[in-house]
């Protein structure tokens, strides 16, 4: 695994963004609190939406029902594997178990 940057995800945008409609961001947070501050690229399709960031040299992709109430997440480990994994995301070609997320 190597050591990924926000740049990274940058690059993964400069990839994709003529091919889909991606947006580039730089800040979200979510109901439980958590936020980030650092580029994010966000995506819609299918009635889900999909956020890569890096977090302490990892990317963090997740894939959420338009409710936020499902989801999952998953690592991919070069910009290559989050290119494959956004594109697969953007033409409905993956198939996402989406887990109930829980609430405290």
């Amino acid at each position: 695994m190597c050591f990924l940057t926000a740049d990274d995800v940058r690059a993964v945008h400069a990839q994709l963004k003529d091919r889909y409609d991606l947006a580039l961001t730089n800040a979200f947070s979510v109901d439980d609190g958590f936020s980030v501050d650092c580029p994010i690229l966000v995506g819609k399709a299918h009635g889900q939406e999909l956020w890569l960031y890096e977090d302490g040299g990892d990317f963090i992709l997740d894939v959420m029902d338009a409710a936020h109430t499902r989801g999952t997440h998953w690592h991919p480990d070069s910009v290559a594997e989050a290119v494959r994994d956004v594109a697969e995301f953007m033409e409905g070609r993956a198939d996402y178990t989406l887990q109930r997320f829980r609430r405290s």
